[in-house]
């Protein structure tokens, strides 16, 4: 198709929801439609777009594939062969000839993370070092142009997406010291991040910083881990290394000391989330229901995205309290005071859904340690919701998904 159609005007014609609808709609392919039902008639205005000279994949009992489809607005009205889109064709209506390319029903994602995909390119990789000595010149390329002091952060040494065999695939078979990157970048705190133990499922996490790093979170010979899972290597001297090993899900060492170096700003969120619905529209995904659940900033940039019109994937949302926040907070209050924040205008549309909620209460001061900044609020287990007055120091979560409409 050498015709370009702006991403958000095709997915609002060619969404999952309605895609999926149409099943009432087209008839079986053994019997071609001629003459289109009443309710595939458009009521008042003709159709915005057509898609015609194609193979449209309704997905319906009987697997019917149309030749046309007719989108007005955010519904689609009607669909079968070309010639019976000319019943739903104005003057200003745009005809795409799809010249035998296939239109698919979108793909709804139920666990995408998709804010994530662009989030990645805020850190820059490593690349395929095989050295102490190509890390360290990774990390001088990166110190170039930096003023003194300005944070430079990475990503984990090794190859993505899941890091293997590290630090077995670099010649020295160990990881970098403090010092051996304070040569690459002496002017600049430096920190490698480690991988989430959610997402590769082994362990040991390996982050490594250098001095400037070290000073900036305050650690000495003297700290001492806040727990027994998380290990600050230190050499024969009793000085830290710069290396932090840790048997954790989530990365402590990062979640404590370099927390701010390791954010996003919420200007690399916005910028990035349209950037990564495009990343998943390009495979086909037109939906996402995130029920891991959303923090607050999360949601904000959710919200600020859909606002500014830029929000192009439909999304439904589990929403994440943030239970350390409460303190001793007794708990139906804090329930009261953010659940009416939910019923905020831009939660309940077609393009932007809350639809369920991750809670995590009763948690231990080390339970906040390990849980503290991470995508979740924890994960020890999960109770059904009938259980949550006896069983208030666990978690639940409770997911009431928003039901497929048929309208885009």
């Amino acid at each position: 198709m050498d015709e370009v159609i702006p991403r958000r005007r095709f997915l609002k014609g060619a969404g999952a929801a309605g895609m999926l609808a149409l099943a009432d709609v087209a008839r079986a392919q053994d019997k071609p439609p001629s003459t289109l039902p009443a309710a595939a008639r458009p009521a008042q205005s003709p159709a915005d777009l057509v898609l015609k000279n194609g193979k449209v994949i309704t997905v319906d009992a009987a697997s019917t594939i149309a030749q046309a489809v007719a989108i007005a607005g955010d519904r689609i009205v009607a669909v079968g062969p070309d010639a019976d889109m000319a019943a739903v064709s104005g003057p200003a209506t745009r005809v795409v000839d799809l010249k035998g390319k296939a239109v698919v029903p979108g793909i709804i994602d139920g666990h995408a993370h998709m804010d994530r995909e662009a989030l990645r390119d805020i850190f820059p990789a490593l690349g395929r070092v095989r050295s102490i000595r190509d890390i360290q010149d990774r990390i001088a390329e990166l110190a170039r142009g930096k003023p003194p002091g300005e944070w430079i952060v990475t990503m984990p040494i090794g190859d993505p997406p899941y890091y293997f065999d590290v630090p077995d695939i670099l010649a020295e078979k160990r990881w970098p010291t403090r010092q051996e990157l304070d040569v690459a970048a002496p002017r600049n705190p430096v920190f490698i991040r480690s991988i989430w133990g959610y997402w590769r499922g082994t362990f040991p996490l390996v982050s490594c910083a250098n001095t400037q790093a070290l000073q900036r979170a305050g650690i000495t010979r003297d700290t001492v881990s806040p727990v027994d899972t998380l290990t600050i290597q230190k050499d024969a001297n009793g000085d830290p290394t710069g290396v932090f090993i840790e048997r954790e899900m989530a990365p402590i060492a990062e979640l404590i000391w370099f927390k701010q170096a390791a954010a996003f700003t919420a200007a690399d969120r916005l910028r990035a989330l349209p950037q990564s619905a495009r990343a998943y529209h390009a495979f086909g995904t037109t939906s996402v229901f995130e029920g891991h659940g959303a923090s607050t900033e999360l949601l904000r940039t959710y919200k600020q995205a859909q606002q500014e019109g830029v929000l192009t994937m439909r999304t439904s949302l589990a929403f994440s309290p943030n239970w350390q926040a409460a303190a001793g907070a007794p708990l139906g209050p804090f329930v009261e005071a953010w659940a009416g924040w939910l019923g905020e205008p831009g939660f309940g549309n077609d393009w932007l859904k809350m639809s369920g909620l991750y809670v995590h209460v009763g948690r231990t001061p080390a339970d906040d340690v390990r849980a503290g900044a991470g995508p979740y609020t924890g994960w020890p287990g999960s109770i059904p919701i009938t259980a949550f007055r006896a069983e208030r120091s666990r978690s639940f979560c409770s997911i009431a998904p928003g039901t497929t409409s048929a309208r885009l």
